[in-house]
């Protein structure tokens, strides 16, 4: 199972987190001024993230929707802060970011009908292959649908029908799972010859590599983030982060900004975990938000395990945020009066 170190040490998601701050205290505002989005609705987002956000690991997309190959300017040498520079531009844009070790390509439109008949094909074909009747009898039996590879992917809470940047995320990070099968898939779906073969095996296993910055730091790992711009949860704050292709099937990630409710308070002792009151990433009166991290268990197609391994967050010692200073800039970039303790 993927550590939290693995899932967090990275200038992607310090950069997503940071965001995702700033719009933990617009969303403190909307709260306190009765404007608080319900669980299921759009717009848990900020001047950052207003349009939600999809990372990919570029080499598993070979072209995008029109059947255009994927190009990029090369950004060559580049520090962990100029890349963070990057993504929050990026986040601008509608569609997919695809991540390379040399550069980024925003804005792009995929084709989620050949990632969902990729993904469908594999886990069909594989569950195929390990049945031990011979007899095949009702073929619904095989099917593997995409809704089941989806609701593996997903927090119990997360109900279907699932929307399109749920699905594609679910569905790519197949190719992450099983690399093997989706060349295979791609080479016969999309007639490769054998230098367009080499070419996609090439970027398939870069992306399964993390990459590191000139100065030493960890810019993303062969991870799918995805940046929901819908709670889902009653208790999260801004939209929900999903995690995933961190393992084995079923295995995926979610990063919530919640409340320090008596509930996850009974949680965190449950888990026997500890946090500092630095560790809170807002207060706002009585209200004090924490960053968690819950990684999930691996399971089979169309199963959800409720299992779970807990994390809190800490902003600065794990991060490097400074919660005081974005919190000063949001609350004014917001127009939210800091209340006194």
């Amino acid at each position: 199972m993927a550590s939290k170190k693995t899932i967090i040490d990275n200038e992607l998601m310090r950069e997503i987190l940071a965001i995702r701050l700033d719009t933990l205290w617009k969303m403190i505002g909307q709260y306190t001024s009765g404007f608080f989005p319900d669980k299921s609705e759009e717009g848990a987002t900020g001047k950052f993230d207003n349009k939600g956000a999809i990372f990919i690991p570029g080499g598993l997309v070979y072209q995008d929707v029109d059947e255009r190959f994927i190009r990029y300017t090369p950004y060559g040498s580049i520090t962990g802060a100029q890349f963070r520079e990057k993504i929050r531009e990026s986040m601008r844009y509608d569609n997919a970011s695809l991540l390379f070790p040399d550069g980024l390509a925003t804005g792009i439109n995929l084709d989620g009908g050949f990632f969902s008949k990729a993904a469908r094909r594999i886990h069909t074909y594989k569950r195929a292959a390990y049945r031990r009747k011979m007899k095949i009898g009702n073929t619904g039996s095989i099917e593997i649908s995409a809704d089941d590879i989806i609701k593996s992917h997903c927090p119990v809470y997360m109900k279907p029908p699932y929307g399109s940047r749920t699905r594609i995320s679910s569905c790519v990070a197949v190719g992450l799972i099983n690399p093997p099968m989706f060349f295979a898939y791609n080479k016969t779906e999309l007639n490769f010859s054998q230098k367009q073969s080499q070419i996609f095996i090439n970027d398939l296993d870069k992306a399964r590599e993390q990459t590191v910055s000139s100065d030493g730091k960890i810019l993303y790992p062969p991870h799918i983030v995805v940046c929901h711009d819908t709670r889902y949860k009653e208790n999260n704050f801004t939209g929900l982060t999903r995690v995933l292709g961190i393992g084995k099937f079923g295995e995926f990630a979610t990063i919530s900004f919640e409340a320090l409710t008596p509930l996850l308070l009974k949680e965190i002792k449950r888990r026997k975990v500890k946090f500092k009151a630095e560790d809170i990433f807002a207060e706002y009166g009585e209200l004090k938000i924490l960053g968690i991290l819950r990684v999930y268990l691996p399971t089979n197609p169309g199963k959800r395990s409720p299992k779970y391994n807990f994390y809190i967050l800490y902003p600065k010692e794990e991060l490097g945020l400074d919660v005081k200073k974005i919190g000063i800039q949001a609350r004014k970039r917001y127009n939210i009066k800091q209340k006194r303790k």
